[in-house]
């Protein structure tokens, strides 16, 4: 789903960034009014998983593969704006730091994922839990919001391709549609999981339940178990991936590439391709850059949301 450099034409990128910018200038001033204390190690954490699960693609039907995106269950534990902000900061971690989604494409990647796969899909989660009544509203509306998640992103992204010229709306939208729908499958499950456990043992994360401004009690050990899982994951599970192209790289392929414009990189970045430097080959290599990716993740979330809570302070 991250789109690369030379996707998009020069117009359509600043067109996107200018959207995406906007919208999260705005966002920051709502997730500033609602931010309380638990939100800066949450918004570190939850930022850090996300990336993380990110990393583990895992095959899907027509010898494809795909990922997690996590918009849907950012936006269901930190709350709509928030959540898009978490995505945003992962995005920028994997474009400055990997390369994974071209530079120029950032503000597209970002309202692909970020405003449209989290902050837009937080509607549906919305309307399930006031049409089921009880936990089963959450669960059902957190598979519904994560499945339309992931079709909301790519629908946003086969939007940008056509409006570049790349590929004509007839042709990738459908393709992009039904390739993501398998993908979002296995993002519904894994949400509505997730949000079944939560329910179980800590209903109080969950932004729907908890009050805006109370504090969880005892999140201190969550957040750090946390953080564990999130490194486990990118140390134990990341060298596993499929090496199978995802969604957008099976469908580029399959339209061909006559419509993309050839780029130079745009930056040199320190870790390219989740390889550290001097290991590239080696299983270990991607495994401790996605420890290095998760912790760098995590403290940007973290300075985000306590810069957040300053200027609340401060307005207040």
């Amino acid at each position: 789903m991250h789109l690369p450099d030379g996707f998009l034409n020069a117009s359509t990128c600043a067109g996107t960034a200018v959207v995406a910018g906007g919208a999260l200038a705005w966002g920051i001033r709502q997730a500033r009014a609602k931010v309380g204390d638990h939100l800066i190690p949450l918004l570190g954490v939850m930022s850090a998983c996300v990336f993380s699960a990110q990393m583990v693609n895992f095959p899907i039907l027509w010898g494809t593969s795909g990922h997690l995106v996590g918009g849907a269950l950012a936006a269901i534990i930190l709350g709509p704006w928030a959540g898009a902000l978490a995505m945003t900061v992962v995005l920028i971690v994997q474009c400055l730091l990997f390369y994974d989604g071209g530079l120029t494409a950032l503000g597209a990647n970002v309202l692909n994922m970020a405003i449209a796969g989290s902050l837009l899909a937080y509607a549906p989660y919305t309307v399930c839990r006031r049409l089921v009544a009880g936990p089963s509203g959450h669960v059902v509306g957190a598979s519904v919001a994560a499945w339309i998640s992931v079709e909301l992103a790519a629908a946003f992204c086969s939007i940008e391709l056509w409006w570049s010229g790349t590929y004509p709306l007839s042709a990738v939208l459908p393709a992009m549609l039904i390739v993501h729908s398998a993908i979002g499958v296995v993002e519904a499950l894994v949400t509505g999981m997730v949000v079944a456990f939560l329910l179980r043992v800590r209903p109080d994360l969950l932004y729907a339940v908890r009050q805006p401004q109370a504090e969880p009690a005892e999140w201190r050990p969550l957040v750090a178990a946390g953080l564990v899982v999130a490194v486990l994951v990118a140390f134990c599970l990341s060298p596993l991936a499929s090496a199978a192209p995802d969604g957008l790289q099976r469908v580029a392929g399959d339209l061909g590439s006559d419509g993309m414009a050839p780029v130079a990189a745009a930056i040199v970045p320190p870790l390219a391709d989740y390889q550290m430097p001097g290991l590239r080959g080696v299983w270990l290599a991607t495994s401790l850059a996605g420890i290095v990716g998760a912790l760098v993740v995590f403290a940007l979330g973290w300075g985000l949301a306590r810069g957040l809570r300053k200027r609340m302070a401060e307005s207040g």
